[in-house]
């Protein structure tokens, strides 16, 4: 379970960064890189940008990383 946790934790940790970084490299070229979690059929737009996203995902993963070592000091 240990070294389940450790790899979904990297790997949510990978993908903010991924995230992350495309919002720098984007906004570089002068675009705007967001998610809109609206709905545009009723022209509600609720624009969120990667690097808030990548962000959550980035924290979700090293909170993770943090909760497979404690897991380790437990079962030892």
């Amino acid at each position: 379970m240990q070294k389940t946790l450790l790899w979904l934790s990297w790997l949510f940790l990978s993908i903010g960064a991924v995230l992350i970084v495309a919002n720098l490299v984007m906004s570089l070229m002068g675009l705007g890189a967001s998610y809109n979690f609206g709905d545009p059929a009723k022209f509600q737009f609720i624009l969120v940008p990667f690097w808030e996203i990548g962000l959550a995902i980035a924290a979700i993963g090293g909170a993770g990383v943090l909760a497979s070592r404690r897991v380790n000091r437990t079962l030892h």
